[in-house]
Parts: structure tokens; C-alpha cells; sequence
């Protein structure tokens, strides 16, 4: 396992349709304009959906991509090898270079997802660390106890909110949870479909506010994403924003956040279960 420090970023949102896996995808594309190699994990375990966003459900379009390969010589033959791992099958293409895993693409993973099966995803992703900079994980919406494994498992969590106050208050309880059973103290927040240059701004105000007695809890406000009519236009055609329209105002705001993420240094370990985490803890379940 590679020892450099791996930003793991999981983007998460208690309520269901605040835009989680539009931030994830077109957060992921911008890493990867910035040269980052990144891996968009589908960590949504029981529902997987970042395939189906990305157009990648497709006929023609899927193909695997990471093998590892040992090389032996016969005589003047050389014979390649391809070992290939069952994280590594379930890495495939996507967009602008951005490389897509879906560990539901396994049939193992479909039904009756348990904490010890997401603790055993986040152990096998080691053998990825030597190809990718930065994983972004969408997580599944809600408080399941495998969806929290995930999440805190990663090295930042960005909780993506929306303009309806009902989000706010999901996402205060999404923190508090995170904060007292796992430690978590800091989150990055991204408010999603602004209407107006104070909305992001606003809401954020709103959840320091309902935050204000836990002076451990560090909230960031990375920035907002306006409405905008190419982002739905790019779900109907099953693309990320980045690709349809690059320079439309949602697209630039993605592209501030993931240069604003891409200045920030990657926290240390924490001492839990972890991605990619040198000198791994092992824990029992």
C-alpha cells in the first residue's frame, strides 16, 4: 500500500435530493481537470446510481480498466499476465478522465449490505491507492449504519444542503451523529441550487447557528452552486455538467470549489478505520 497521504472525500446529505450526486460527479470532474487522478466510488451500496448519472449504464459504454500485470520471458517471448482483484473489476472509464468505481456492480453487494461488508470494502480499496490522488465517495442519503461507515471513514466530509430548511436540520443531525460517535469534527458545506448570491451564504448562517453550542464542530463553507437549467439538462442526457456545458454557471462554480478543495491540505489519520490508512488499525465489528 502507498504511503502518501490519499484525500479521501466523502459527499454526503441526509435528505434525499439536495444534489449529492451532481456534487459528487462534476466535483470529482474538476479534481480531474486540475490533474488530479481521481476515483468517483458509487458508495451508495444497496441503490447505485453514479453509473446511471454518468450515462455509463449504456450499452458499449462500460469497460474495465485497472489490471495489474506481471511480466515473464520465454525464451524471446514475453508473456503478460493480468492479474485482476475484485476491486480492481469494478473500475471502469468515465469522463474527462475520471476513473468510476461501482463496488454494486459485484452481485455481493445488492441486498442486505451490513457494517462488516462496508469495513471490508474500505480495507480492499488499498490495492487502488498507487493509482489515484483523490477518491471521492457519493454516499447513499441517510443515517444507515453502513452509510456512516463510509463516511467517517473518509478524511473530509463535505455535507451538501439545499436551499429548503428541512435540509439544514437533516444535516445538523447527519454532523451531530458524526461528531459524537465518531469523532468527526470537521465538514466542509456545499449549498446546491441557490437562487440567489446571498442563498448559499444564508443557509450556511442558518447551520452554524443550530451548531453553535459544539465549539469542537468546524463547519467550512466551500460555496454555492446556482439553479441552472444545464444542470438538469445534463441529467436528462445522462452527462455531468462539465461535459455538457463547461463554462455555464454552475460548471464554474464547481470548477472555484475544486480548486478551493485542491489548496487545502489533506487532514491526518485519525486513528479509526480509514481509507487507504498507513499502518492500518485493525477493528473488530
Amino acid at each position: 500500500m502507498a504511503q502518501a497521504k490519499k484525500r479521501v472525500i466523502a459527499v454526503s446529505g441526509c435528505k434525499g435530493g439536495v444534489g449529492k450526486t451532481v456534487v459528487s460527479v462534476n466535483l470529482a470532474l474538476a479534481l480531474t481537470k486540475l490533474g488530479q487522478r481521481v476515483v468517483l466510488m458509487d458508495g451508495n451500496l444497496s441503490v447505485p446510481d453514479v453509473e446511471f448519472t454518468l450515462g455509463m449504464n449504456k450499452n458499449g459504454f462500460k469497460g474495465h480498466l485497472s489490471s495489474s500485470k506481471n511480466f515473464s520471458s520465454i525464451g524471446d517471448d514475453t508473456v503478460v499476465n493480468e492479474i485482476i482483484n475484485p476491486q480492481q473489476e469494478g473500475l471502469l472509464d468515465g469522463p474527462l478522465g475520471v476513473k468510476v468505481f461501482t463496488p454494486a456492480a459485484q452481485e455481493e453487494w445488492k441486498d442486505n449490505i451490513q457494517i462488516v461488508q462496508a469495513v471490508e470494502l474500505i480495507q480492499g480499496m488499498d490495492d487502488l491507492a498507487s493509482d489515484l490522488d483523490t477518491l471521492i465517495i457519493d454516499t447513499a442519503p441517510g443515517l444507515a449504519p453502513d452509510n456512516v461507515t463510509l463516511i467517517q471513514a473518509a478524511t473530509e466530509v463535505l455535507v451538501v444542503i439545499s436551499q429548503e430548511d428541512l435540509s439544514v436540520v437533516d444535516a445538523v443531525r447527519q454532523i451531530e451523529l458524526l461528531y459524537r460517535v465518531f469523532n468527526v469534527h470537521q465538514f466542509y458545506i456545499v449549498v446546491n441550487l441557490v437562487s440567489g448570491r446571498r442563498g448559499g451564504a444564508k443557509q450556511f448562517e442558518k447551520l452554524q447557528q443550530y451548531l453553535k453550542d459544539d465549539k469542537q464542530i468546524v463547519l467550512r463553507y466551500l460555496g454555492a452552486i446556482p439553479y441552472d437549467k444545464t444542470v438538469s439538462e445534463s441529467v436528462l442526457k445522462q452527462s455531468a455538467v462539465l461535459s455538457v456545458s463547461d463554462d455555464s454557471r454552475a460548471a464554474r462554480a464547481f470548477h472555484r470549489i475544486g480548486h478551493k478543495l485542491s489548496k487545502l491540505p489533506v487532514p491526518e489519520p485519525k486513528g479509526r478505520i480509514e481509507f487507504f490508512l498507513p499502518g492500518r488499525i485493525k477493528e473488530r465489528i
